[in-house]
């Protein structure tokens, strides 16, 4: 079986969506692939100092980034948060479960998006974070890889589990080859990385 598909998105900065009670239970608590209770001492050591939400999500961002290789290949199905942090590498999905955790794990709600990344150097679907800044959701990339406003999202949820482009509910399916293009029209803009960003 072969699908195709083209679409043609207006993405680009959007006004920040307001934190549902619901999304607000959800956003808080551990998950599979973000065990935020495991690592808790560590968030609370390197982070829980920090006065503001804002505070502890650019740092969170920024040691991710500093402390974890962004590597091909470096990571499988069962890996989470607590295996990226020790073995310090990892895929967007490995970076973003790591900052959804410790986010987490110092009170920011916190919650994984998958998307496609006009910009992304080798093309493929990408995994970034969104957290609750004063109610309402913001997006970041440690991986720092794609300029945030050119981002659309594809999928939302507590981690990788709940984003997965495809299910297997019976029998065996192999996948053989998979091919993203996203591209943006016009430039890339410059994305410090540092800045608040929402979902267009």
């Amino acid at each position: 079986m072969t699908i195709e598909y083209d679409a043609t998105i207006t993405a680009g900065p959007g006004t920040p969506v307001r934190v549902t009670d619901e999304e607000r239970v959800a956003a808080l608590r551990p998950s599979r692939y973000c065990p935020s209770d495991r690592l808790t001492g560590m968030a609370l050591s390197h982070f829980g100092e920090l006065p503001t939400a804002l505070e502890r999500v650019r740092a969170i961002c920024d040691y991710v980034w500093r402390h974890v290789r962004h590597m091909s290949e470096s990571s499988g199905p069962a890996t989470d948060a607590v295996d990226t942090l020790l073995s310090a590498r990892g895929v967007c999905r490995d970076f973003a479960h790591l900052v959804a955790a410790l986010c987490r794990a110092v009170d920011v709600l916190a919650r994984v998006a998958a998307v496609y990344a006009p910009g992304l150097a080798l093309m493929d679907f990408h995994s970034v974070v969104e957290v609750a800044l004063d109610g309402r959701w913001q997006v970041w990339d440690a991986t720092r890889l794609a300029p945030r406003p050119t981002l659309a999202r594809v999928a939302t949820g507590r981690d990788a589990a709940d984003i997965v482009f495809t299910t297997v509910t019976a029998g065996r399916a192999v996948l053989r080859s998979l091919e993203v293009r996203a591209v943006s029209a016009g430039d890339l803009p410059v994305d410090d990385h540092d800045g608040l960003i929402a979902f267009g």
